[in-house]
């Protein structure tokens, strides 16, 4: 108390604007942390949850037997459910007798394999497989169930409402509710069927072409009739199956070679109309020898246009110059009667050294060169008119020929159109015959394929009656019910140390 108080010296700052900023921070930091502690104190370590189950250890064991004991006493008084299993070996599609298409794709191979086989197990769990066993092994009690034509009974009346508004919504509610004849059988069937596929297992073997298939049943042996028949039927099926296949193309086949063969016969009257029509005896021949002709006839043309222009020349040479045109023709009768001319001629001379010109044997011989010269020159108008008759042979070949190579171009038109319309028609053969023979070919080798039908489905276990039941498991409900035990057993720990509230002291 007598302790001298220092007051420090001002230095601008009040002390209440100080302790107004720092209260805040303060009183967020203490609840802060206050918190924290709080949170420390609830969190459960693992050491906490083993004191807890350790504390309540009598009630989780309690909890655990009673779990397991349920479980068990489930399994004894669950009705036994027996497991026949058959295997079957699913091969790749039986390979055709003969390829139309010609050829294969490995990766289309692979896809159609998959797709196969997965086509394969949903026939497995078809409607019509269940409906086939079911009928042949009579499993479908629905049909009996109700008598064709029974009528169903009326239900009684309610009391104390004769004919009266009540009684009649009653009946009309009973009309709708109960099932008609028809309807109980199909309801009754689709439960069989449902009943079947629901206890039908498809478990395919990996890396395999094996399938296990199975059917759950109380009776052990009607278990494996079920899973035999199954399996057998549906081998039939698919051999059932390829046969239907193999009936209906042929069908379809020899619809389409009815109609391919109409087809073709009425092409072959046609093309046969036609060639009577336009007398074309072959084709092939008719054109080769127009053709021929056509270039025969333009080389002798040629040659003939030769031959006129030549002749034509020496007639007009021997027009203007006919002695110079004639000493280039080579006449023997002329060239006798140069000779003869010439000889005379000279002796004419040689005598008029002796004789003079009155002298008799001198006016012969004048005479007889005058008769020379007169047939020199009827000799030249002969070599003309050889000349002009040669011209005019000459023209007159060219002209005929050259009418006979026009006639011939005409016939080589004619046939060229006609051979256009020829060749469809022909084609049209030749294809309507192709197909035909084609479609003969793929008939026969469908009936033999018919006769050679492979099935690529076969049984490789049958199912046996199995010794013991498939279900109820009494190991795995034990150990189910041990579990649940555990889990309901910690669930009650908790919820009971949560409804403690009693002071608890570290």
């Amino acid at each position: 108390m007598g302790k001298t108080e220092h007051i420090p010296a001002d230095t601008g700052r009040h002390p209440s604007n100080e302790l107004a900023l720092r209260q805040p921070y303060l009183l967020q930091t203490a609840i802060a942390r206050q918190q924290e502690e709080e949170d420390e104190a609830n969190a459960l370590t693992l050491s906490d949850l083993l004191q807890m189950v350790m504390k309540h250890k009598w009630t989780l064991l309690l909890v655990m037997l009673v779990s397991v004991a349920i479980a068990g006493v489930n399994t004894f008084l669950l009705r036994p459910t027996y497991r026949a299993t058959a295997v079957l070996q699913i091969e790749r599609a039986p390979a055709r007798i003969v390829d139309f298409q010609g050829g294969s794709d490995v990766d289309q191979m692979a896809v159609d394999e998959s797709i196969g086989l997965k086509t394969q197990y949903e026939l497995l769990r078809s409607r019509s497989l269940a409906e086939r066993v079911i009928d042949d092994l009579q499993l479908d009690r629905s049909k009996t169930a109700v008598a064709p034509g029974a009528k169903a009974t009326p239900a009684p009346a309610a009391p104390g409402a004769s004919n009266g508004y009540i009684d009649r919504i009653l009946s009309g509610y009973r009309k709708l509710s109960t099932p008609s004849t028809q309807d109980a059988q199909f309801l009754g069937r689709e439960a069989v069927v449902g009943s079947f596929l629901g206890a039908l297992s498809i478990d395919p073997i990996q890396n395999s072409r094996l399938v296990r298939v199975s059917v759950d049943n109380a009776d052990p042996a009607l278990a494996a009739r079920v899973a035999n028949a199954t399996v057998q039927t549906f081998v039939s099926l698919g051999q059932e199956r390829r046969i239907e296949s193999s009936s209906y193309a042929k069908v379809f086949l020899e619809d389409q070679i009815k109609q391919v063969k109409g087809r073709l016969e009425d092409s072959e009257r046609k093309l046969q109309q036609y060639a009577q029509q336009k007398q074309i005896l072959a084709l092939d021949d008719k054109t080769n020898v127009v053709n021929q002709s056509y270039l025969d006839f333009a080389a002798a043309l040629s040659k003939a246009e030769q031959d006129r222009i030549k002749a034509e020349a020496l007639y007009n040479e021997v027009k203007a110059n006919p002695e110079r045109a004639l000493q280039s023709q080579e006449s023997k009768t002329l060239q006798t009667l140069k000779e003869a001319k010439a000889k005379v001629e000279v002796e004419y001379q040689q005598n008029l050294r002796i004789y003079k010109p009155d002298y008799p044997k001198m006016i012969q011989m004048r005479a007889q060169i005058t008769q020379i010269d007169d047939q020199i020159k009827s000799e030249h108008g002969n070599v003309q008119s050889l000349v002009k008759a040669q011209f005019d042979a000459a023209a007159s070949q060219e002209r005929q020929l050259r009418e006979r190579l026009n006639q011939t171009r005409r016939e080589v038109l004619t046939t060229q159109d006609n051979s256009i319309d020829l060749n469809l028609l022909r084609r049209e053969v030749d294809t309507n015959r192709q197909i035909y023979d084609s479609l003969l070919q793929r008939l026969k080798q469908i009936g033999i394929s018919s006769n050679l039908t492979t099935n690529n489905i076969s049984v490789v276990d049958a199912a046996t009656a199995p010794l013991f039941p498939y279900k109820p498991n009494l190991q795995s409900n034990l150990v189910t019910g041990l579990g649940i035990g555990v889990f309901l057993g910690l669930c009650l720990i908790f919820l009971l140390e949560y409804m403690d509230d009693s002071i608890k002291f570290p």
